[in-house]
């Protein structure tokens, strides 16, 4: 069965590293992995009535607008996905695309549902037109997606060496099949990282990693999950870190909420989060 591939894409740096990222992984194996591109537009044209319309014109997702606003939108989008659909072909990619109107994670997540993966860039648009505006789509796909999701900056990542967080929860469990999957499409060294002094979790997922023939090797580490984590990435060379979305309780929940949202668009590295 073909793993398969959603990125979302806009026409900002972020997206096109989305979108390199994710035709480096399709084309590392391109008949066991599908590519849909989908570009959402935030806008809709007035239907003229009012209360149809109430939420678009308080600013509501997706915006209302002229029709000849939209019309620009539109062909805008179309483009994009052109230019996308032009790389996939040259690649020797199987792909889709998809042009969406409406609230953008909304309509991710509702195709998001159809995928095993999700790659979308950290920033947006509006980054690149006014910085320090963008990422709250990314925090809010994040928290809706109902699978696994890499989040890069502004260069796509190699994938040669990944690090994953383990705790040895569900979440964590999720983080290792995460990576095992993209293992089966690119050759990659794995890096397990376990915060604090119990070896059990490691060692468990040594052992995983070990029998789906991947070469591995794993470090305790010390200090706060948050900064342990990135920094232990970065030191071994990693170039993206997978995490559960989900730990061993309610509280490790909140905690590994605050661990993934500390990291977003903060650590140099892509970020695998796994449903």
């Amino acid at each position: 069965m073909k793993m398969r591939i959603l990125v979302a894409l806009d026409e900002s740096r972020w997206a096109a590293a989305a979108a390199t990222t994710a035709l480096r992984l399709a084309g590392a194996s391109p008949q066991s992995v599908e590519i849909l591109a989908v570009h959402v537009i935030p806008v809709a044209p007035l239907s003229g009535v009012l209360l149809r319309d109430l939420a678009g014109l308080m600013g509501f997702e997706p915006v209302l607008v002229p029709e000849q606003v939209e019309a620009v939108y539109r062909k805008r989008g179309e483009a994009l996905l052109e230019r996308f659909a032009a790389r996939a072909q040259s690649a020797g990619v199987s792909h889709r695309t998809l042009l969406e109107s409406g609230n953008v994670v909304a309509r991710l997540c509702h195709h998001a549902a159809d995928a095993d993966l999700v790659i979308a860039g950290v920033r947006g648009e509006n980054e690149e037109q006014e910085e320090g505006t963008g990422g709250s789509t990314l925090e809010r796909l994040v928290k809706r997606c109902p699978v696994s999701l890499i989040a890069v900056g502004d260069q796509a990542p190699r994938m040669e060496r990944i690090a994953v967080g383990y705790d040895g929860s569900a979440g964590a469990q999720g983080a290792l099949k995460a990576v095992r999957h993209i293992g089966e499409v690119l050759p990659i060294q794995v890096e397990v990282l376990t915060v604090g002094q119990e070896r059990a979790p490691l060692d468990e997922a040594l052992a995983d990693m070990s029998n789906s023939g991947l070469p591995v090797q794993g470090h305790l580490l010390d200090g706060e999950a948050h900064e342990a984590l990135g920094a232990a990435a970065l030191e071994n060379g990693a170039d993206l870190l997978a995490l559960g979305y989900r730990g061993r309780s309610w509280l490790s929940d909140v905690l590994l909420g605050r661990v993934t949202e500390y990291l977003l668009g903060r650590l140099p590295v892509a970020l695998l989060v796994a449903r």
